[in-house]
């Protein structure tokens, strides 16, 4: 079992307290034991009173004094604790060794081109004309359907659909006619799609998720959406056609994209917020129609004054 201070060295961190403990588990606070680690990224979630403490926290710098007053044996500490428990994590829970396995039940197309090292969970469909590079993974269920690109080391969650036709369709005098899509989705190399995502295909171009973007379960990605490099979409974002997500972009959950709009490099969009325009590089947008996150702030404020000066007027006139 590592102790305190191997783990330190492991991660980049710094050992305070009892460091040759020796810890043989990492578990989160509420389940938490002497000989176990835990991540502590707020002082007030510390048990107190009866309940058993952590041998080990895992922390930033300035709550070791904190952590060490309450009685806790060994801190851990570390400028970006997250990156330091996504570390422990795949020390203490080694990623399952999937590589090259495919499940019998799984339907892969003669005309797929697959590398030998990717593995393909139950249930799973590749069609045709697919490539898919070295180290890539696809989870139960999903599919990957008719001339899809994915590359190097990519994850696609269970349920996930890629290449699927898009929503169009033409409004005429007989009813709505069908637009077909047939183009394609190329996806780069580093990319995380989650469950149940689905990416559209081109109406006659390409859908691209760019290299190291992460997308979360329950995402839609419209025909000919293009999301840049390390972009980072929550769980039930949705992105209208041909819309463009920047470079290291951020869209927290249930965001709401219009199409052919522009969310620039290192811009951050706020959960539940509808874009309905072009979003600056680097501007914090939130709210509905999508603002400045100051402005929707003061906003909201303004607004929750004036609701209240109209239940008071209200109240005094029932009195009355």
């Amino acid at each position: 079992m590592p102790t305190v201070a191997e783990l330190a060295g492991r991660i980049g961190g710094t050992a305070h307290g009892k460091t040759e403990l020796e810890v043989d588990a990492l578990t989160c606070l509420e389940e938490a034991h002497r000989a176990a680690v835990a991540p502590l990224f707020d002082k007030r979630r510390l048990p107190g009173g009866d309940t058993e403490l952590p041998g080990v926290v895992l922390t930033r710098p300035e709550l070791i004094e904190s952590a060490l007053k309450r009685g806790v044996p060994a801190v851990l500490a570390h400028q970006n604790p997250p990156l330091a428990l996504a570390q422990l994590i795949d020390l203490f829970f080694p990623p399952p060794a999937k590589s090259g396995t495919v499940h019998p039940s799984a339907w892969i197309d003669p005309t797929a081109r697959i590398d030998p090292s990717v593995s393909v969970g139950p249930l799973a469909v590749v069609e045709q004309s697919v490539r898919i590079g070295e180290g890539s993974s696809i989870g139960p269920g999903a599919m990957i359907l008719e001339g899809s690109q994915l590359g190097r080391f990519v994850i696609i969650g269970p349920g996930a659909v890629i290449g699927a036709e898009g929503f169009g369709f033409v409004p005429s005098p007989d009813g709505p006619i069908k637009l077909r899509h047939v183009g394609r989705v190329v996806i780069e190399d580093r990319v995380e799609i989650g469950a149940n995502a689905c990416v559209d295909r081109g109406t006659l171009g390409e859908t691209r998720i760019g290299q190291g973007a992460k997308l979360d379960n329950l995402v839609q990605v419209g025909h000919n959406c293009i999301i840049e490099k390390n972009a980072l979409i929550a769980g039930q974002c949705g992105m209208a056609g041909s819309t463009v997500i920047g470079e290291g972009a951020m869209l927290g959950g249930q965001v709401g994209v219009a199409d052919h709009l522009t969310v620039g490099a290192g811009a951050k969009v706020a959960a539940k917020s509808g874009v309905t325009r072009n979003i600056r590089p680097g501007e914090v947008v939130a709210g509905y129609p999508a603002w400045t996150r100051v402005r929707w702030l003061r906003a909201m404020a303004t607004l929750a004054r004036t609701a209240d000066r109209s239940s008071g007027a209200a109240s005094d006139t029932e009195e009355s």
